[in-house]
């Protein structure tokens, strides 16, 4: 708990991102890669940024590797390494890259997963979809499964009744793809191009998830500041589903169950909001928790408590939050 509180201080000091003067002119598109033990899968990843028709530059944020991450990046001279001493997970350690790039008068900041491979127009497609949507902050491309790149991984962000977000068009077989360019809700932080003045108008990702959700959470808060999402086809990327933090972990369930019930407790509105946070912990400790037990995964057990209860305290935080906003915004609203 202590740490979840530690991380919502730094998340509400952070939010709003200050003002940057930039150390250069205009440097074009900035590419941020967060990596945390990826030595596998950096180098690929990095040939294929180095391949790209509009020219960028890359920073790699190492979230304490113990492995020779550092090493590889080393063998990359064009590539900025940024060292951090703790694993501050992918949302703040992309923020450090943001930063990194908004000093340097980045136009474009760029985050791409180190198991995700950009085919070589990727960023100049985005880049397109920018200029020809000028209303838009965030753009996402095409994302096929590395594995079998038959199969689509995501065009775009899709959220239920429940709160809960997913890929669009997840598993869906590439060649009956009916899914045409323009809005979606929000864009997958795989592999994502940003607008500098939409982060500037919009914030930066909410560290105290960690991972997963911050994207649809950055998504979502850019809505509500009249910034959209675009989806573009043309902008292919083969992902490596789960190769970064291990598909069906514990430590991955854990993140996922724990921070749906934060961005419920930030998005939704209250009349659905409360009934999920008080049914779905409840389910899962009651329910969920024993039926990891009795399928003898205790880790699997532990993971679904903890995301009950650190999930529970980071939705009635959130919920809190907007009451207070919002409270504070009524004279004003009022007066209008």
């Amino acid at each position: 708990m202590r740490n979840l509180t530690l991380r919502l201080a730094e998340w509400y000091r952070s939010a709003r991102l200050p003002p940057i003067v930039p150390d250069t002119p205009d440097a074009g598109v900035w590419i941020v890669v967060v990596s945390w033990n990826c030595e596998a899968l950096l180098p690929t990843c990095l040939s294929a940024l180095e391949r790209q028709t509009l020219p960028v530059r890359v920073v790699v944020v190492d979230n304490a590797s113990r492995d020779t991450t550092r090493d590889v990046v080393a063998r990359t001279p064009a590539v900025t390494l940024v060292p951090l001493e703790r694993n501050a997970g992918f949302a703040e350690a992309s923020n450090v890259g943001i930063r990194h790039a908004l000093g340097r008068g980045a136009r474009f900041v760029g985050l791409v997963n180190p198991d995700v491979v950009i085919a070589p127009d990727w960023v100049e497609r985005l880049v397109a979809a920018a200029d020809a949507h000028p209303d838009a902050g965030l753009f996402g491309g095409l994302l096929v499964f590395d594995d079998d790149p038959t199969r689509v991984n995501s065009t775009g962000l899709v959220m239920d009744a429940l709160g809960r977000v997913f890929d669009r068009d997840f598993g869906a077989s590439l060649a009956t793809l009916d899914r045409a360019d323009g809005p979606a809700l929000g864009v997958t932080g795989g592999a994502v191009l940003l607008r500098a003045d939409a982060l500037r108008r919009v914030g930066l990702l909410d560290p105290t998830y960690f991972a997963y959700y911050e994207d649809a959470d950055l998504s979502l808060r850019a809505r509500r500041a009249g910034v959209g999402a675009m989806y573009t086809a043309a902008a292919r990327a083969r992902h490596g589903f789960g190769r970064s933090i291990g598909a069906g972990s514990p430590r991955q369930r854990y993140l996922l169950a724990r921070n749906h019930l934060r961005f419920v407790g930030s998005h939704l509105p209250l009349w659905r909001a409360l009934p999920v946070m008080l049914t779905v912990p409840a389910l899962r400790a009651a329910v969920m928790a024993p039926l990891q037990l009795v399928r003898g995964r205790p880790d699997h057990a532990r993971a679904q408590l903890r995301a009950a209860l650190d999930g529970l305290a980071l939705a009635v935080d959130a919920l809190i939050r907007r009451m207070e906003r919002k409270r504070a915004l009524a004279p004003w609203l009022g007066a209008r």
